[in-house]
């Protein structure tokens, strides 16, 4: 087994820091001493908290790619793309499921999808709303009626509960402990593609009472 060098010990140590305190409450100095690393060195290879935070964002980038990969293969028209585009954005939550690295990452996607400050890093600008903009103009295509403000909105609450979902904790303990966590991916599956198909048809919004 390879030795992680210690660029990549200063950006395991940033996933762990930046997962748990959040941008704001992470500093240089807490993940150089997670890492084992003096200061100085961190500094010498990511210049900035910034730089660090979006490498550790470019670090996973390769599972945004896969996802528009898989998404790119679909027939539009087929009867089951609506399925193969849930796959297709899924396909995160299939692979590695127990890899404890991406689970981090995805608590720090969720801590920044839910900043009010996020778009001053440019993070998802750069590196997420290209992909996420392929998926709406997907579902478009493939929801009879489907607006495009729809399809935004129904992509955003299918992230937030596809990342949500990582974090079985809460479950287990509104289920005494007893929470099977490897039918989590289906029952995502089957929540985010009820969630697309309830389009209302009619193209107006439902009443609230």
């Amino acid at each position: 087994m390879t030795t992680p060098s210690r660029k990549e010990l200063a950006l395991q140590s940033a996933e762990k820091v930046f997962a748990e305190y959040g941008y704001d409450g992470a500093t240089m100095r807490m993940i150089a001493e997670d890492a084992g690393l003096k200061l100085a060195l961190l500094t010498y290879h990511f210049k900035t908290k910034a730089n660090l935070y979006r490498s550790v964002f470019e670090k996973h980038q390769h599972l945004n790619e896969l996802r528009l990969s898989e998404l790119r293969k679909i027939d539009l028209g087929a009867p089951d793309a609506l399925e193969k585009i849930v796959d297709a954005f899924m396909i995160i939550v299939y692979t590695d499921a127990d890899d404890v690295r991406k689970a981090r990452y995805q608590r720090i996607v969720l801590r920044e999808a839910s900043d009010p400050r996020a778009y001053e890093r440019d993070v998802l600008g750069d590196l997420f709303d290209p992909m996420a903009r392929e998926f709406v103009e997907a579902l478009t295509k493939v929801l009879p009626n489907c607006s495009e403000e729809f399809a935004r909105w129904a992509y955003l609450f299918s992230v937030g509960a596809m990342i949500t979902s990582n974090f079985d904790d809460r479950a287990k303990m509104l289920s005494s402990g007893n929470s099977a966590a490897e039918h989590r991916a289906r029952y995502l599956r089957e929540f985010i593609l009820a969630g697309l198909k309830s389009n209302d048809q009619s193209g107006s919004s439902p009443e609230m009472g």
